[in-house]
């Protein structure tokens, strides 16, 4: 749906347009996303779970569980938010969607069709991310009233109506989650970048003051230096990778028709090192947290209490294991090779000293075999790297797993490279605009240079 007309002297001022669209990103992002971080579920005692999930000690997986959902939430599970779901059930639609697209052939025609094809596919992501809401609202509701504190303080105050508060919970819970889906929208459509990941980068550094709490004195100091030295490290070892590209050299066919040339141009095929940005942790870390849990209860009786928690080398190596499996499973469902073949050929490109067909495809194989494994020994590294700097660097709390956590550093650093490749691309329009001898009366390029 496109956004109401602009006033006109915002759009023709390239820097107040930017200044609004940062008032916006920070107005939606910051205050009401945050403010409603704080604003508690009817009938619950938030002090309880806090106090259940707070602190360094070992509370057990469940805890564990939380606390690193809660990393990508800003505190709101914490405080038993009406966000407490977050953007999560979104992601969760948009990878289910986007897996089933290249599975379903009426979803995979419905891509190709354009801007309205695009629509409809967002509209679908919506209706399944509201089936989500519900779900994971209404076992939120019930983990809620069954949950107790170890001085045995209960979180709900409503016990006498476990069942009124259970469909109270679940829908200001959805609601909640759906609001936070229209904020990521709005600052999609007059903030800058996209807002989904924006909402998530947000929640990521607003956990950062939690995560230090308690971790003060003077002789923390030394660990804050290695924490803020060995960070830059990793962010510029993720700014590298993020950035660094394959490129597949392309040439398109000559035709000579009379006395002209056509075609002849040259071009490449950008292959992303880290094709699968953050999906393959996310799909990692459910299945870890659910080890984890199974692993708890049955640990009494079998033994393995604790042996998929976190900080376990089991644990990194099973999620190692899985990150690069995912990896490489989400590369073969989403890049379609033969499919792109097939454009190379109907556009008469071809790659020099490569038949097309099924050379073509061998060749693309094969690249994308040796980059995408480079990806997922990167993330494998990334995610595991907090709990070997923890032990190595005395780190037993939050702080150290916070802001040496590969995969939050991962989402900040891509996020706030985007950002800043969307705002050049703005004022590079706004240049182009000008340099084209464009006046204030030219409306529609006006409209053209305002969208991200």
């Amino acid at each position: 749906m496109a956004g109401p007309t602009q006033p006109d002297d915002l759009s023709g001022n390239p820097s107040k347009e930017l200044l609004r669209r940062f008032l916006v990103t920070f107005f939606l992002g910051v205050v009401v996303f945050r403010l409603g971080s704080f604003i508690s579920i009817p009938g619950v005692d938030a002090s309880v779970l806090r106090h259940m999930v707070s602190g360094s000690g070992d509370e057990g997986a469940l805890a564990q569980v939380i606390r690193f959902a809660d990393m990508f939430n800003g505190g709101a599970i914490q405080n038993a938010s009406i966000f407490g779901l977050g953007i999560t059930p979104y992601i969760s639609a948009s990878i289910i969607l986007q897996l089933l697209t290249f599975s379903i052939p009426s979803l995979k025609a419905l891509q190709k069709e354009g801007e309205s094809g695009r629509r409809k596919l967002n509209q679908y992501t919506r209706y399944m991310t509201l089936i989500i809401c519900i779900v994971q609202s209404a076992v939120a509701s019930i983990a809620l009233k069954n949950l107790h504190s170890d001085q045995g303080n209960q979180l709900v105050t409503w016990q006498d109506h476990p069942l009124l508060f259970t469909m109270q919970a679940s829908l200001v819970i959805t609601t909640g989650s759906m609001l936070i889906l229209w904020i990521a929208e709005q600052i999609t459509k007059f903030g800058i970048g996209n807002g989904v990941s924006v909402i998530i980068m947000i929640g990521i550094l607003a956990s950062l003051q939690a995560a230090f709490r308690g971790e003060g004195g003077a002789d923390a100091l030394p660990h804050y230096l290695g924490i803020a030295c060995i960070s830059l490290a990793i962010i510029a070892g993720i700014v590298v990778v993020v950035q660094a590209v394959r490129r597949i050299h392309l040439e398109q066919q000559r035709r000579i028709q009379g006395n002209k040339v056509y075609g002849g141009a040259q071009t490449t095929l950008p292959l992303k090192l880290n094709q699968a940005n953050v999906i393959p942790v996310i799909f990692a870390s459910p299945i870890m947290a659910m080890l984890g849990l199974i692993a708890a209860n049955l640990g009494k009786t079998s033994g393995v209490e604790g042996l998929f928690s976190y900080g376990q080398p089991l644990y990194r190596y099973i999620f190692a294991t899985l990150i690069i499996g995912f990896t490489y499973f989400y590369i073969s469902i989403t890049f379609d090779l033969f499919d792109l073949s097939n454009h190379f050929k109907q556009a008469g490109f071809f790659i020099k000293g490569v038949k097309p067909g099924k050379n073509t495809v061998d060749y693309l194989s094969y690249h994308l075999k040796r980059i995408t494994f480079i990806g997922a020994i990167f993330l494998a590294v990334i995610a595991i790297l907090p709990e070997l700097l923890e032990s190595s660097m005395g780190l037993s709390g939050r702080g150290g797993r916070m802001l040496m956590g590969g995969t939050g550093l991962l989402i900040v650093v891509g996020v706030s490279l985007d950002i800043m490749q969307k705002v050049g691309a703005f004022f590079l329009a706004h240049q182009y605009r000008g340099l084209g001898g464009l006046g204030d009366d030219n409306t529609e390029s006006r409209k053209s240079g305002k969208r991200f």
